[in-house]
């Protein structure tokens, strides 16, 4: 008897209070937790660093383990000041592959650059030679960071078979001046080489487009992209650069080049899971 008294009571005090509210007297039946306090906040768990963070396994591949339960957790790092989520299977920070410390990531910045030069007389020739070297040294105050060791003497090499988000993005700088209206296409081309024997090819391609008109000086422009791919041990990755302008009328002359800020300029990887 006195069980079941005990739980009809909590019964009735869970229809009443169906929210737990804190700093405020409105509650909602939208929310099971309410937090509103205009001059303090909530401190959710922090680690001083990732070892210590939950389901943390030296032996597991991604140095995580696998538990679905925790799927949606919070914890901040102060290591590298950010918020980690949980995805099920590895602890991942809340700027993803732009993060300090990634242990399943890279962002490497550009060592040397390249020049395009361009000659437009309507369809415009541009001559793109080679392409960007991302091998910069690992500065955290640049973000750039490479936990998984893809730098190789003159490439970046996968060393792990598995799953990866790939994101570039290249800054281009310079101009043209010339009688010319139309429009410049910035065109980035990520491809792999998957074994040192095969030839390069091509993932994924993006645009950007810069209007044109007499006089093309509007500073640095962008593309970037992200793509996710699997990828072999041993693979090579590179980002071609093209640039193609495309004039109503008139002739131009173009030199562009590549930026080298790590702000504009980058290749960054993440292992999503190891095969």
């Amino acid at each position: 008897m006195k069980k079941l008294v005990l739980i009809v009571v909590l019964l009735f005090q869970y229809g009443l209070n169906a929210q737990v509210v804190i700093g405020d007297n409105i509650v909602s039946n939208t929310n099971i937790v309410k937090v509103k306090d205009g001059t303090r906040g909530v401190i959710l768990p922090y680690s001083n660093t990732y070892t210590t963070f939950p389901k943390y396994d030296v032996a597991s591949t991604d140095l995580f383990s696998d538990y679905p339960n925790l799927v949606g957790g919070l914890i901040y790092s102060k290591a590298d000041d950010q918020y980690y989520k949980y995805d099920g299977f590895a602890w991942n920070p809340a700027r993803q592959i732009q993060g300090i410390f990634q242990p399943k990531g890279s962002r490497l910045g550009i060592s040397s650059g390249i020049t395009i030069p361009c000659l437009a007389f309507g369809l415009g020739i541009c001559l793109s030679l080679g392409s960007p070297v991302y091998l910069a040294p690992d500065n955290k105050s640049q973000v750039l960071v490479d936990n998984l060791l893809l730098k190789n003497a003159s490439s970046v090499t996968i060393k792990q078979n598995g799953m990866y988000d790939i994101a570039a993005a290249l800054g281009f700088t310079g101009g043209s001046v010339g009688a010319q209206i139309g429009i410049t296409e910035f065109k980035l081309t990520l491809q792999a080489k998957y074994t040192s024997s095969s030839d390069w090819e091509t993932i994924v391609t993006k645009t950007n487009y810069s209007i044109v008109f007499i006089i093309d000086t509007q500073g640095s422009k962008t593309s970037s992209f992200a793509q996710t791919v699997s990828l072999p041990a041993g693979a090579e990755l590179r980002v071609v650069p093209t640039i193609t302008t495309i004039g109503g009328s008139g002739g131009s002359l173009a030199a562009y080049g590549t930026d080298t800020s790590s702000i504009n300029s980058y290749i960054g990887a993440r292992l999503i899971k190891a095969y």
